[in-house]
């Protein structure tokens, strides 16, 4: 309270408990300062923290907890590769109940939350999303292609992460287009096989892409 008489009532002006109460809690909290405080923790999506962004995911629709594969599990590749590992030592990648909960950090959640509402308010046009894209998906070149008749495609040319893939298949972390069937390819070119011009790997250098 930048000034107590304005929230005193006339009648209690001269009452000295009123009037002393008021004054200790003027010096005990300035609402100038809690407003301030508030509007970064909760209001300003950039600043937010804690609690303040768990609101901000509810409001466009996305929760902090994630279920993701256990990073650590071994998949059946081909040689030349750390990621995957040869016959008879361990499995196709698939389904196996070894999913973890996940809760990303501020840090972490600040960005999904503002990709989310990036995606909920976009005109969802070819350009359009490829700007979402190029704003969204920074560890690699991701674009959006038109491949037919109410057919388009979403191309990253890395493997996705755990938590990438979540948020896109788990969450419609991208925008879709009314009526348009989307797919999502991952080209990861350094590291699978392919042929020459292709940019692809060689022979007994890396996996086939899947």
């Amino acid at each position: 309270m930048i000034d107590i008489r304005e929230t005193l009532l006339s009648q209690y002006a001269n009452s000295p408990r009123i009037t002393s109460i008021l004054e200790s809690a003027n010096e005990a909290i300035d609402p100038r300062q809690s407003s301030d405080e508030f509007y970064h923790l909760a209001v300003n999506v950039l600043t937010a923290q804690g609690f303040g962004l768990d609101i901000w995911g509810r409001i466009v629709g996305i929760n902090r907890g994630l279920s993701i594969p256990d990073p650590d599990a071994d998949y059946f590749g081909f040689e030349g590769t750390d990621k995957y590992l040869p016959f008879n030592q361990a499995p196709f990648y698939g389904d196996f109940g070894n999913e973890s909960s996940y809760l990303m950090t501020d840090t972490t959640f600040r960005e999904v939350i503002i990709m989310k509402a990036y995606a909920n308010i976009i005109n969802a046009t070819a350009p359009n999303i490829n700007a979402f894209l190029k704003a969204s998906f920074t560890r690699g070149k991701a674009y959006f292609l038109i491949t037919g008749h109410m057919k388009a495609r979403y191309v990253f040319e890395y493997r996705l992460s755990a938590l990438e893939k979540n948020l896109i298949f788990n969450h419609n972390i991208l925008p879709r287009p009314s009526g348009v069937e989307i797919t999502v390819r991952e080209l990861p070119y350094a590291d699978s096989f392919g042929f020459y011009g292709s940019e692809f790997q060689p022979f007994d250098q890396a996996p086939f892409i899947k």
